[in-house]
C-alpha cells in the first residue's frame, strides 16, 4: 500500500480485502423496497463502488451486488400509500404486491420502489448488479442452504441465545426461550393467501413459522398465521424463506463475500452481523465478510425511514445537485461519523468541490501534504466520468445560482452568451455546451425553489436569516410596478437617470465602477444619503429595497434589459 494514502479510511478495509489474498473478490449491500427509498442507501453503496474502484485498479476482479430483498414481507407502509390497499396486502412479499399507483405499468409494489432506485446508478456512477431475492429462493442453491439450516436449527438457536439473551430483559428472556421452545428457522409463503405472516390489531407479528421438518421427504408442515391454513412444502418449492439473521449468511455464503456494509444498528457489538458471521461459519463453513460498519445520513435533522415515508430520494437529489457532490460527501466522511446533508449548504459543498478539483490538477496549493494527498486520493474515487487530463470548465455555483434566477427576463441563448463572455475560455462550449447549460440552470432553479420552500417553513427567524445571509436569493419581476416609481422620490430618479447615463456611454463597465459611480452621484451629485441611492435602485429592479450585492448584480444583468429598465 501506497504510504501516503494512509489517511483515507478506505485503506483500512482495502488492506482487510486483500489480505485474504482472494482471485474473486465480491462486495454486497442490500435494502428492502418497502417505499421511496431514501438517499441515505446510497452511503453504503457508494463506499461499495468505491471499493471495487480501488480494487480493480489493483488488478483484482470484483463482483459488486446490490440485494433487493422484494422476499420480505411488508409490515407497515409509508403513509402516501391507500389505506385499503395497505389492508390488503399487508403480510406479503414485496414481490407479490402489485405496484400501489394505478397509471403505473410496471411489474409488482417492489419492482416499482427498487428500480426507482436502480435508475440512478448511471448517474451516480455506481456499478452493481442487481439480485431479486424472490427469484434468488426459486433456485436450487438457496434452497439447498435453507435444508442445511432445518437440518442445523438447534446449532442456529444456540448462536442466536448467546447473542440476544444478554440483550434482554428479564421478561423479554422467558418470552424468547418460550418461543426457542418451538422455534424453526424457516418461514413459509402461504399457498392460500400469499403472506408470510399477519399483524395483529396490537403490532405483533406473527411469521408463518415453520413447525415441522420432513427430512427424509424434504418437505416442512406449517399454518398460516393469517387465514389458518395448515399445509405441507416441498423445501423446493420457492415457497419457504429463512428467518432474517439467517438468510444475511446464507446469501454470504452463496456469493462467497468478501465485504458488506451496514448500518450501526446491526453492526453494534454481539448484534445481527455478529450473529451472522457465527452462524456463517457454524452452518453454511464460510468465513464471512469483513464487516464496514456506518453511521446514518440525515437530512438535515431529520433521521430518514423508507417504510415510514420519511424519505428525500436519489431522483430528488439529482433533481437539485451534481452527483459527484454526493459521492465527495459520503467518501471524504469517516463511515462511522454521520453525515447532515443539506440543502441549504449546497454552495458550501460545491466550493469544497471547486477547490479539491483546483489542488488535484496544481492549480492550488493544499494547505499541507496530508491535505494533498488525501484530495489526490478521493478525486477519481469522486468522478462518474473518466477523469480529464487537464482541469474541466465549471461554472461557478455562485454564478449559476444568479443565472438560473435570470430566466423570466432573459432567454437561455442570452444567458448562455452572458456566461460564455465571463468565463472568457475558447474551450468553454468544448466543455459546457448550451444543452449542457440549459441542465445545469434548470438543476439549479429547483435548487433555488427547494430554498425558497425552506424559508417559508422556516419558523425560526434566525435560521431564516442565517440561510438568506448566505444565499443569494432573489426574483426579478418581469414588469415593474408603476406604485413602485410612484414611491419614490425626485433625487431617487434623478439618481436612476444619471446612473443610466453612465452605463449607456460606458459598455464595458465593471462592478467596481458601479459601485463607485452610485455612491458618487449619491454623495457628490446629489447629495443625499447612498443608503436611500441604493434602495431606489434595488427597487427598480427587484421591488424591494435590497438584494444581492449591487455592483456585480448589474453587471451580469443584461445591458439592453437594465437600460430599459431604469428608464424612468
Amino acid at each position: 500500500m501506497n504510504k501516503e494514502y494512509l489517511d483515507h479510511w478506505l485503506e483500512e478495509t482495502v488492506d482487510k480485502i486483500l489480505g485474504r489474498s482472494l482471485k474473486k473478490i465480491t462486495l454486497a449491500t442490500g435494502k428492502t423496497p418497502s417505499g421511496h427509498i431514501h438517499i441515505g442507501i446510497l452511503r453504503e453503496i457508494i463506499i461499495c463502488d468505491a471499493l471495487r474502484r480501488i480494487l480493480i485498479d489493483k488488478g483484482k476482479s470484483i463482483d459488486f451486488f446490490l440485494f433487493l430483498d422484494d422476499f420480505d414481507a411488508a409490515k407497515r407502509f409509508p403513509e402516501y400509500i391507500n389505506k385499503k390497499f395497505q389492508k390488503e396486502h399487508l403480510g406479503k412479499p414485496f414481490a407479490l404486491i402489485p405496484c400501489p399507483f394505478d397509471d403505473c405499468q410496471c411489474e409488482n409494489y417492489a419492482k416499482h420502489f427498487g428500480n426507482e432506485l436502480i435508475s440512478t446508478f448511471k448517474e451516480f456512477g455506481i456499478k452493481s448488479k442487481i439480485i431479486w431475492t424472490f427469484d434468488l429462493y426459486k433456485t436450487k442453491v438457496m434452497q439447498k442452504k435453507i435444508k442445511i439450516a432445518l437440518e442445523n436449527t438447534n446449532k442456529i438457536k444456540e448462536i442466536l441465545k448467546k447473542y440476544i439473551i444478554p440483550t434482554l430483559d428479564e421478561i423479554r428472556r422467558k418470552e424468547f426461550l418460550e418461543m426457542q421452545k418451538t422455534w424453526m428457522p424457516v418461514m413459509a409463503l402461504c399457498e392460500n393467501c400469499n403472506k408470510l405472516q399477519h399483524k395483529e390489531l396490537d403490532g405483533t407479528i406473527t411469521p408463518n413459522r415453520v413447525l415441522k421438518y420432513f427430512n427424509e421427504k424434504d418437505e416442512v408442515y406449517y399454518e398460516c398465521t393469517a387465514c389458518g391454513y395448515k399445509g405441507n412444502l416441498s423445501i423446493y418449492s420457492g415457497r419457504l424463506k429463512l428467518n432474517w439473521r439467517v438468510d444475511w449468511p446464507a446469501k454470504w455464503a452463496i456469493y462467497k463475500t468478501t465485504c458488506e456494509p451496514a448500518g450501526k444498528d446491526h453492526s453494534v457489538k454481539g448484534g445481527a452481523y455478529d450473529t451472522g458471521l457465527e452462524i456463517c461459519r457454524e452452518v453454511f463453513n464460510f468465513e464471512g465478510p469483513i464487516k464496514l460498519p456506518y453511521e446514518w445520513l440525515r437530512l438535515g435533522d431529520k433521521d430518514m425511514k423508507t417504510s415510514k415515508g420519511i424519505v428525500f430520494t436519489s431522483n430528488k437529489y439529482l433533481e437539485i445537485a451534481d452527483p459527484e457532490i454526493y459521492r465527495m460527501l459520503i467518501l471524504r466522511t469517516n463511515p462511522m461519523k454521520h453525515i447532515s446533508f443539506r440543502i441549504e449548504e449546497l454552495p458550501q459543498y460545491y466550493d469544497y468541490l471547486e477547490r479539491m478539483e483546483n489542488i488535484y490538477y496544481s492549480n492550488e496549493d493544499a494547505e499541507n501534504d496530508d491535505e494533498l494527498f488525501f484530495f489526490k486520493y478521493l478525486y477519481p474515487l469522486i468522478k462518474v466520468d473518466k477523469i480529464r487530463e487537464s482541469k474541466p470548465i465549471r461554472i461557478s455555483y455562485k454564478l449559476l445560482i444568479f443565472l438560473a434566477q435570470l430566466q423570466n427576463i432573459l432567454s437561455i441563448d442570452k444567458l448562455y452568451e452572458k456566461v460564455k463572455s465571463i468565463i472568457n475560455d475558447e474551450q468553454f462550449e468544448k466543455f459546457v455546451s448550451l444543452e449542457d447549460f440549459r441542465g445545469l440552470l434548470k438543476r439549479t432553479l429547483n435548487w433555488v425553489n427547494e430554498i425558497k420552500e425552506i424559508l417559508e417553513n422556516e419558523p425560526n427567524e434566525k435560521i431564516r436569516r442565517s440561510i438568506t445571509n448566505k444565499i443569494s436569493i432573489f426574483s426579478i419581476p418581469k414588469e415593474l410596478d408603476n406604485k413602485i416609481i410612484e414611491s419614490l422620490d425626485e433625487e431617487q430618479i434623478k439618481g436612476i437617470r444619471m446612473l443610466r447615463e453612465y452605463i449607456e456611454i460606458n459598455p464595458d463597465v465593471n462592478e467596481d465602477d458601479v459601485q463607485n459611480i452610485i455612491f458618487k452621484i449619491a454623495q457628490e451629485e446629489l447629495s443625499y444619503p447612498p443608503k436611500k441611492m441604493f434602495e431606489a435602485i434595488y427597487k427598480i429592479i427587484l421591488g424591494k429595497k435590497f438584494g444581492p450585492r449591487l455592483g456585480p448584480f448589474i453587471v451580469l444583468l443584461d445591458r439592453n434589459w437594465i437600460l430599459k429598465r431604469m428608464d424612468v
